[in-house]
């Protein structure tokens, strides 16, 4: 008898594989989120009527 079992009934495969998917499900709320945290920045920044701004909202650092 073998004591081998298929690598996608492997508990070590199933735990890599849902912590995979957990960390796409947390990368994919953090983009929602920010998305969402900008559009209120814009709108609040619109709605208030200033025509200076502060600086950028986001900045690339290459």
């Amino acid at each position: 008898m073998s004591n081998k079992c298929k690598e996608a009934e492997s508990p070590v495969v199933f735990l890599k594989d849902e912590t995979a998917r957990q960390r796409w499900e947390m990368f994919h709320r953090a983009i929602a989120h920010a998305k969402q945290s900008n559009v209120a920045s814009l709108d609040d920044d619109h709605d208030s009527g200033d025509t200076e701004s502060g600086g950028p909202m986001l900045s690339i650092v290459r």
